[in-house]
């Protein structure tokens, strides 16, 4: 029923609930990895068909929890979205009843509103009480079940449809009534998918993956707790180490205990998702995953926005690979052009603001930071976004944070915003940290304040509705404040925060951004174009041989030990082994900036996009209000030109936003790049004249010792220098002395 699709970087709904994830900050503890759109699914059904090991019914709590702990560490703590519908037994006997019901299809749809309104209320409910108590079994399984439940119901709605109502006239020629089937179906066969009985493959390959230890880097013994590093343990070693042998050790140890054994499951897996969606009428389960999208020419419209924004990341690349050269000579002495991908300060490669202090162009600017280095407290930030929200003219959300409890810290926490599908609560998780960086804080508040301001806006549409209209919009919306409140200029506004302003503060936070959404959307495109290709020629293609293909031609980042096809190096990633979809990312980047540079225009902005502020501008509020409103009742395109009076996806305004940061990319890169031509030309001749000194060094060395040995013997012989200079010296003595008596030795 009423689901909320997500972005980068961010919910988790922690078993089976449908979660979106935020991008993460650079200074974030919790990889940008995963701000993602997830789903952990598990089922308690397990079909004996497959060949793959599977646990019995007994492991199923240890298995979810493996899960949700892997998860919990690569989950960005920005800011996290769920949203589910889930299902006590008794809905499905109350589905049941009106399948017997031989009614309209209105009236077939009216009913089953009812129901998917209650559904999503019990189903909310259960969350949020696991959620508050994440360490309860009881909680946890209880809300397994319900969201299993909830799943089913989603999936038989549809077949009921199929079965019943499909050839009807009035669904074949009413707009409206073709939306309403299109989301049914979106809906239904997405979850048919994840939470098929026989989906023995995905449980299989996310146990391998949420419970992956590898030996510690240097350690012989393996046997023992400390020897071992886990997920958490290794994404630590990335951020904070400048060992490349050991960051290669960690790269190479994590997919030999991830991709490496995934791959024989993963074949399994690509001919059980296309024949899933075959059987739904689709040509293969990347297209089935393309539909949510409506957009017939997806793929290629994918194509174009990577076209147009890969001169921006080809610069930034540039630019971080010449700056690290100080740190990486020689992992990056080749000509290629490449970044070996284990020095960018994340285990996949996907976000790089861990090097953030390596490459800042202005390192004497520091970050923004609470005045004395005080810890920043939730409300607070919680306060800011709302004031800004309704500086907006939206409806204040303060009910939704009122009690969150700042000083809530637990590494079971997660962050997460939720609509609790009564069209009047909403409640935000918030887990308390020890922040300093007050852009940080500020984004995470946005992210998931945004959400409950979306929730809010589409409350009274029917519960099929209460969604974004394509996965992207829910992040790309609640980004465009996030970005917002984390601009020097605006943090200069706030008494407690001490910020550095002027054009090079503003160019870092440039930089810092790009580096949290530059990487992650050429991240997203080449994975998702990799999968495509997989589902679409499963046989045709050497798949780890494929997947280094598009990372080194599309993205520039090479492996550091040698690959093979005995590898599945896209399989050391949650998405893939979850069969979630990763292109949300890029979308949602493109629609935020666009989105943005049109309500600046809107506002007859004049100067650099990136200098732009929203804050205050109700015109800009009230084409944001209208846009969320209409949730999932009209497709994107018409949600898109309620905003901006656009029908396209355009990286007009992403290009913009970073136009500044880029052309000082370029000179810097180029600057750099001089430099270091320089002393590659001129080191022979530098290495050339310390040999000649050492050289003549070495000849003057050996010449005096020579000389030595030579007087040595004359002196023996009485014929040394030093036997004359006596001789010469009694003569010289007695001559003196001669002519001191007035004589001399002519006269004698």
């Amino acid at each position: 029923m009423v689901y909320l699709w997500h972005m980068v970087y961010t919910l988790v709904t922690l078993s089976m609930s449908i979660a979106v994830q935020f991008p993460t900050n650079p200074t974030s503890e919790m990889s940008a990895d995963e701000k993602n759109l997830i789903k952990v699914n598990k089922t308690i059904d397990q079909s004996d068909e497959s060949g793959h090991e599977v646990d019995p019914d007994g492991e199923e709590i240890r298995d979810k929890k493996y899960l949700v702990d892997a998860m919990r560490t690569i989950l960005d703590p920005n800011a996290v979205i769920e949203k589910n519908t889930d299902d006590v037994e008794g809905f499905k006997l109350q589905l049941d009843e009106l399948d017997k019901d031989n009614m309209t299809l209105e009236n077939f749809v009216e009913e089953m509103d009812k129901l998917s309104l209650d559904v999503c209320k019990t189903s909310q409910y259960a969350l949020w009480s696991y959620v508050t108590d994440i360490s309860n079994e009881v909680k946890k399984n209880k809300m397994i079940r319900i969201a299993a439940e909830e799943d089913e119901i989603k999936k038989k709605y549809w077949n009921i449809l199929k079965k019943k109502y499909l050839n009807n006239e009035q669904v074949l020629n009413d707009p409206k009534w073709k939306r309403k089937l299109r989301i049914i179906k979106e809906r239904g066969t997405n979850v048919q998918m994840p939470q098929s009985k026989q989906r023995e493959e995905i449980d299989t390959m996310q146990r391998i993956w949420s419970r992956v230890t590898v030996c510690a880097y240097n350690v012989t013994n393996c046997n023992t707790e400390d020897s071992l590093r886990s997920m958490s343990g290794i994404i630590s070693v990335f951020k904070h180490s400048n060992d490349t042998k050991e960051l290669a050790y960690y790269w190479k140890a994590y997919r030999d205990a991830t991709g490496k054994l995934i791959r024989p499951i993963f074949k399994d897996y690509v001919a059980r998702m296309n024949n899933v969606a075959e059987t739904e009428n689709f040509k293969d389960a990347g297209e089935m995953w393309r539909y949510s999208f409506e957009d017939d020419d997806f793929e290629n419209t994918i194509n174009k926005l990577w076209f147009e924004i890969k001169p921006l990341y080809d610069a930034l690349h540039a630019y971080v690979r010449v700056k690290l050269k100080s740190y990486y000579k020689e992992e990056l002495a080749g000509k290629d052009k490449l970044i070996p991908a284990h020095i960018l300060g994340n285990l996949w490669a996907q976000e790089w603001q861990s090097i953030y202090n390596k490459v800042t162009p202005y390192p004497d600017i520091q970050r923004p930071a609470m005045q004395n280095n005080e810890s920043l407290q939730a409300k607070d930030l919680f306060d800011v976004v709302d004031e800004f929200h309704q500086s907006l003219g939206f409806e204040s959300a303060k009910d939704s944070y009122q009690d969150i409890k700042g000083t809530m810290i637990s590494s079971n926490c997660l962050p997460s915003s939720h609509d609790m599908c009564d069209g009047v609560n909403y409640k935000i998780k918030w887990c308390g940290e020890n922040l300093t960086d007050v852009a940080v804080g500020l984004s995470r508040a946005a992210r998931l304040l945004g959400h409950v301001q979306y929730f809010k806006h589409y409350r009274k549409l029917q519960p099929l509705y209460r969604d974004g209209p394509n996965p992207a919009f829910h992040d790309a919306i609640s980004d465009i404040v996030a970005v917002q409140l984390t601009s020097p200029s605006y943090l200069r506004t706030l008494s407690a925060a001490k910020v550095e302003t002027g054009p090079e503060a503003e160019l870092n936070h440039l930089l810092w951004l790009a580096l949290e959404k530059l990487p992650l959307v050429a991240y997203a495109y080449v994975l998702d174009k990799w999968r495509w290709n997989i589902f679409a020629e499963p046989g045709s293609l050497n798949w780890n041989g494929h997947w280094w293909e598009l990372r080194i031609n599309e993205t520039g980042i090479s492996p550091p030990v040698p690959r093979d096809e005995s590898d599945l190096d896209p399989a050391a990633k949650y998405h893939v082994v979850s069969h979630v979809q990763y292109i949300t990312y890029l979308v949602s980047h493109v629609l935020e900036f666009q989105i943005l540079s049109s309500l600046c225009r809107r506002m007859n902005h004049s100067g650099p996009l990136h200098a732009c502020s929203i804050h205050g501008a109700q015109e800009a509020g009230k084409l944001l209000s209208n846009g969320m409103s209409m949730g999932a009742s009209e497709d994107w395109r018409s949600v898109l030109q309620a905003i901006t009076g656009e029908r396209e996806l355009s990286t007009r305004g992403i290009l913009e936003y970073f136009a500044p940061l880029e052309e000082l990319l370029r000179k810097e890169t180029a600057k750099l790049s001089r430099l270091d031509e320089d002393m590659d030309k001129s080191a022979p001749i530098i290495v050339g004249v310390i040999i000649i000194v050492l050289i003549i060094l070495m000849i003057i060395t050996y010449c005096v010792k020579k000389k030595d040995l030579i007087n040595r013997l004359l002196s023996v012989c009485g014929l040394s220098k030093n036997g004359s200079l006596d001789i010469v010296s009694n003569e010289m003595t007695q001559r003196k002395s001669n002519e001191a008596d007035g004589t001399s030795e002519g006269k004698v």
